[in-house]
């Protein structure tokens, strides 16, 4: 115990609170009576954690049934498509591979079996499933809602809740990314990465700005709002019209092919393409919108572009990791990007990204300075992946990834230590806060007391009879929040 929150730092979770600002009309006026009415039927002996760990269950419940019916994420033939000036190839060309790669084998592996999916022009996946993700995903983002809801009517609320609520989260954006693709009938492609990395950059920047700030921004328009309503409307969809449906030209789609002047260089995107591209719009001006926040945050007195160099490198292990991540598979196209190997590969990129969060996150709560890079082994260790699977671009040989086994057994070695590091992360950060505050994870410990304290608001007076709550070292560098609070 004390890795990760050193006893001289754990009274700062003491001076924790919560802010956020929240400008959604989606929210305001259309879920947040639907949340008020659905917090009413928990028992209050629940415990807030257990309804957000509920909700990313019923994810992952999505994710085991898309590797049972559908491993490939793609199902169908690829049409050509087909611009006003004739046929060309979308901007990354799917695969020939992957509706070909025969997924059974990998399942055989580990004892299981698959269905579907498995070759051009195979059968897609059953309709049926893409309403149950739709339904998880819903039931997700509304248990995730009243998690801080029930930890207000229980009088539980307190640093556990965000870090928990935030490490869920962090999850679930890599496994809806994951079933957002297979919806989509992405396949096994470069297509299916980038929306990985569109989304955690959204999410990154999020936490980012959190940590300059002392607030949660969420816009009109956000992620966990309307950018999750408009993934469950696309599943529910998906469910009417299958996966095939997004593979055809946003123009045929829409009939405006036939009226278009012909003279046009107008491409007939991809109506898959054109989501993905609207992702990238959406994550220029999450980008626009998290800096000039974190600007305004800087002192008036040195307040220009050059201050804000410190914060923005401060984006520099999200950028290295899915920088390394990338080159590692494009080392590997053949071995990895194209085959069902994509699937633990990515699943390393997410737990990766979850605990790069979660350092962030845990920083912001203890008021201590930006994580140093030691604490991000998974970082380390993705670099040097793609170091070693980059080596022949230089003339020499790769050291691990010698042979289709081997570079095999580095990724799915790769996932299982990062399993093993961001376990290791959760029980120790867990335990240090439960003992702290004298609580559970899971399960509620004490109740208010009668005067209507919560256990932190208690363990808060506790601290302070036996000696006050601790300072931050002279010695150690501030933090924004910290600055700001000045």
């Amino acid at each position: 115990m004390g890795i990760y929150i050193p006893h001289s730092k754990r009274s700062r979770l003491l001076k924790y609170k919560y802010s956020s600002t929240d400008k959604s009309l989606t929210s305001k006026y259309i879920l947040n009576p639907y949340w008020n009415w659905l917090v009413t039927l928990f028992p209050l002996n629940m415990a807030p954690n257990a309804i957000t760990l509920l909700g990313l269950s019923l994810v992952f419940t999505n994710f085991l049934t898309l590797l049972y019916y559908n491993p490939t994420l793609a199902c169908g033939p690829k049409p050509p498509h087909v611009s006003l000036g004739g046929t060309w190839d979308p901007l990354f060309k799917p695969s020939s591979l992957a509706g070909k790669v025969d997924f059974r084998g990998w399942l055989q592996w580990l004892g299981l079996s698959a269905k579907g999916g498995t070759e051009i022009g195979g059968e897609c996946a059953p309709r049926w499933l893409f309403f149950t993700f739709a339904a998880g995903l819903f039931m997700y983002q509304s248990l995730d809602a009243i998690d801080g809801k029930q930890a207000r009517r229980t009088g539980t609320s307190g640093p556990l809740g965000e870090l928990f609520d935030h490490g869920c989260d962090a999850i679930n954006t890599t496994l809806g990314v994951i079933l957002t693709a297979a919806a989509l009938n992405l396949g096994l492609d470069w297509w299916t990465v980038v929306s990985l990395v569109a989304t955690t950059a959204n999410f990154y920047l999020t936490t980012w700005e959190e940590f300059h700030t002392g607030t949660l921004f969420l816009s009109a328009f956000s992620g966990p709002v309307e950018g999750i309503l408009l993934v469950v409307g696309l599943f529910a969809v998906t469910g009417f019209v299958g996966p095939s449906y997004w593979d055809q030209g946003i123009l045929t789609a829409t009939g405006l092919i036939s009226i278009v002047p012909s003279s046009l260089p107008i491409k007939d995107l991809p109506i898959n393409e054109c989501f993905l591209v609207f992702s990238a719009v959406g994550l220029f001006f999450n980008i626009a919108s998290s800096t000039k926040n974190v600007y305004h945050t800087l002192p008036p007195s040195t307040r220009n572009l050059f201050s804000l160099l410190k914060p923005l490198s401060r984006l520099l292990p999200y950028t290295l990791h899915t920088t390394a991540m990338v080159l590692w598979l494009s080392a590997y196209p053949g071995e990895v990007l194209h085959t069902t190997l994509l699937l633990p590969f990515l699943a390393f990129w997410g737990v990766a990204f979850a605990h790069h969060v979660q350092l962030l996150i845990l920083s912001h709560l203890t008021a201590s300075p930006f994580p140093a890079w030691w604490k991000h082994p998974l970082l380390i260790l993705s670099m040097l992946g793609a170091a070693d699977a980059n080596l022949k671009r230089v003339g020499l040989q790769s050291v691990v990834q010698t042979s289709p086994q081997a570079i095999k057994w580095t990724v799915v070695g790769a996932f299982g230590l990062a399993i093993a590091v961001y376990a290791h992360f959760v029980w120790e950060v867990i335990g240090d806060i439960c003992d702290f505050y004298q609580m559970n994870c899971l399960t509620i410990k004490h109740r208010k007391a009668s005067d209507g304290r919560s256990p932190a608001e208690i363990a808060k007076a506790r601290k302070e009879a036996n000696g006050g709550v601790t300072s931050a070292s002279s010695s150690e560098e501030e933090t924004p929040v910290q600055k700001k609070r000045k």
